[in-house]
């Protein structure tokens, strides 16, 4: 269906401006990047999807860490960039295909 497509493209230019707003220093931003990410994995399959759904652990790690305040310097972003990266690969290598569960039922609803 051509409206998936549509609505993935959408999510993935949502989830570039967002990081782009959220690394200028609006770090709320990152929590709408990380729902982009997953929604155009989700969309796009589960060829290129599934490479992209562990790229979602960057932002949400980033969003996390700046929403407690374990942020506060240039350093610790890296660290928790870096964090994010080695989650995302873990989760993809270890869980796979089961961490798009959570849209299935939704999938189907919109499906019919």
């Amino acid at each position: 269906m051509p409206i998936f497509s549509v609505i993935a493209y959408s999510a993935l230019i949502i989830a570039i401006v967002s990081t782009f707003l959220a690394v200028k220093g609006k770090y709320q931003f990152y929590w709408i990047s990380a729902m982009g990410i997953y929604i155009f994995s989700f969309l796009a399959g589960f060829s290129i999807g599934q490479l992209t759904v562990g790229l979602t652990f960057i932002p949400l790690i980033l969003a996390m860490g700046h929403s407690f305040g374990w942020i506060k310097n240039k350093r610790h972003s890296i660290i928790f960039l870096c964090l994010g990266i080695i989650i995302g690969f873990l989760m993809v290598m270890l869980i796979g295909n089961m961490l798009f569960y959570p849209l299935f039922p939704l999938f189907n609803i919109l499906s019919e």
